[in-house]
């Protein structure tokens, strides 16, 4: 199990935050650039991220209401990137900077 120190939850939260920010200043296609250029650093291609996606949303509690389910999708896998950036300030090896992926992207 990954102990994840104070001080490492909040170094992924900044890291995090500075993802988001990054890529709010960014055009659409831009932005989706750069998050691929990060999903793939975690080691996640787009057939992993689909097939993720579809999880996700198979554990909506509503299903047929697009309006829903985008949204709720979209603040899942948010949720799950965020969870692996903080992961990644835990972890104590220092293979991935994210950041630096998300600037490359």
């Amino acid at each position: 199990m990954l102990q994840i120190s104070d001080e490492a939850l909040q170094q992924g939260l900044e890291r995090a935050r500075d993802i988001i920010v990054l890529n709010r200043l960014r055009g659409p296609d831009d932005g989706h650039a750069a998050f691929t250029a990060l999903w793939n650093a975690f080691g996640l291609d787009d057939d992993q991220r689909a097939q993720m996606e579809d999880q996700l949303r198979d554990l909506l509690p509503v299903a047929g209401i697009p309006a829903v389910e985008i949204p709720a999708t979209i603040g899942m896998i948010a949720g799950v990137l965020v969870g692996l950036v903080i992961a990644d300030s835990a972890s104590p090896l220092d293979e991935l900077d994210c950041l630096d992926e998300l600037r490359r992207g």
